[in-house]
């Protein structure tokens, strides 16, 4: 056996997820379908999401609200590993019915290799969001009691050549292999309150809104790296692996109203930087850690809102590094539309531009339905080029 079937490749993915599926993220099915934009335009209940000086952005007749859960995925497969592994996969199960037979020909051990060697330096990464929130809004202080989970998994693989020189010098596969698996995964699960207060500006009906988001901060870390062959027959157990810590973090948030219906906004989120190394997952290659990430994050953004359309940007203000030992950074510029009849049904539409060479731009649209504007489930989805797939789903109570 040489290497892991799809399944296995998948179930790393979905493992690696799970391990901190319950970690952070800002992103909700509404602003998701707004091309990932909330900063400015994010309603008081996401507010712990995006920016807390919105927990202020509910309407007269908002008495309770609930979003129970918010649940998104994303996965960008650049490099199509899964139907190269598949590819290679076939191939390798007949190389090795022709080994065992004593019939292998050149044909298939070119073929073998050349399969082989297009899944080196293959990446496949994959994002996991929850949240949940309930607000009593109130004009004394608002506050909004929020939990969010994120986690950022990434897959690669790494062909040795010393694999491919032993079928070439002994016409048989190695026995033990060098080319490797790697799965890394990290994600923070939050428990905070969004707190915010409204004062009004000594100008015509300008008025400006102060958060802060003190909040319990779990962080999740986990590396799988195995030989190929190891990866194919262990038993990973992602729970055991990993590595956790508890911290205290803090958002923080301004938002100004020139008019009523334009936000001019910013937000700090997690402005405490901390750190975790994955447990030291030993292999022939290597033993050492890697170290997880969690930055502050500044984003700037605007929103004009007349109570039927919504109109939104936001603007990333700096780049977003996950691993510290990973050439992998985020950056983006988000716009965002949403057309509101009458509470009832919600349309949108967005488009992120990324700002760095390691993530693609991202078309998005999404749907509301909230019959008699109580009751509502939001849905959204995205697509960039390179495989680039996302969809969210949240399920809303407003009173």
């Amino acid at each position: 056996m040489f290497f892991c079937k799809r399944n296995h490749l998948a179930l790393l993915v979905l493992s690696s997820l799970s391990a901190s599926a319950f970690a952070d993220n800002g992103m909700d099915a509404r602003g998701m379908g707004m091309g990932g934009t909330g900063v400015a335009s994010a309603h008081y209940l996401t507010a712990g999401f995006y920016n807390p000086a919105l927990a202020v952005n509910y309407k007269a007749n908002d008495d309770f609200g609930l979003m129970l859960p918010s649940i998104g995925v994303t996965v960008h497969d650049a490099d199509d590993l899964y139907h190269k592994v598949d590819h290679f996969q076939e191939i390798n199960s007949d190389i090795e019915d022709s080994i065992d037979n004593g019939m292998l020909t050149a044909a298939q051990k070119e073929e073998w290799t050349s399969a082989l060697n297009e899944l080196d330096n293959g990446s496949l990464k994959a994002t996991v969001h929850a949240g949940i929130a309930a607000s009593v809004p109130n004009h004394y202080l608002s506050a909004v009691l929020f939990t969010q989970a994120q986690v950022q998994a990434v897959v690669n693989t790494d062909i040795d050549q010393r694999d491919i020189k032993h079928l070439e010098d002994f016409d048989t596969t190695p026995e033990h292999m060098y080319s490797t698996v790697e799965g890394l995964a990290g994600g923070t699960a939050d428990i905070g309150i969004a707190l915010a207060k409204s004062f009004d500006l000594p100008f015509d009906n300008q008025t400006v809104s102060l958060g802060v988001a003190p909040k319990l901060q779990k962080i999740y870390a986990l590396r799988y790296k195995k030989t190929v062959e190891e990866f194919e027959d262990s038993d990973f157990d992602a729970g055991h692996d990993h590595t956790e810590k508890t911290a205290f973090n803090l958002d923080l948030g301004i938002a100004y109203k020139p008019v009523d219906s334009i936000t001019v906004a910013f937000a700090a989120k997690n402005v405490i930087k901390q750190s975790l190394d994955t447990n030291q997952n030993i292999s022939r290659s290597d033993s050492t850690a890697v170290t997880y990430l969690v930055e502050p994050k500044y984003t700037a953004g605007v929103a004009y809102d007349n109570g039927m359309f919504t109109l939104a940007a936001d603007v990333d203000l700096n780049k977003q590094h996950y691993f510290e030992e990973l050439a992998y950074e985020t950056q983006f510029a988000h716009l965002g539309a949403e057309f509101n009849a009458w509470d009832w049904a919600q349309l949108r539409a967005g488009y992120s531009i990324s700002m760095t060479d390691y993530a693609q731009n991202m078309v998005t649209a999404g749907i509301g339905l909230k019959p008699f504007g109580a009751f509502g489930i939001d849905l959204a989805g995205q697509y960039g080029e390179d495989n680039n797939y996302g969809a969210a789903v949240q399920f809303v109570i407003t009173l």
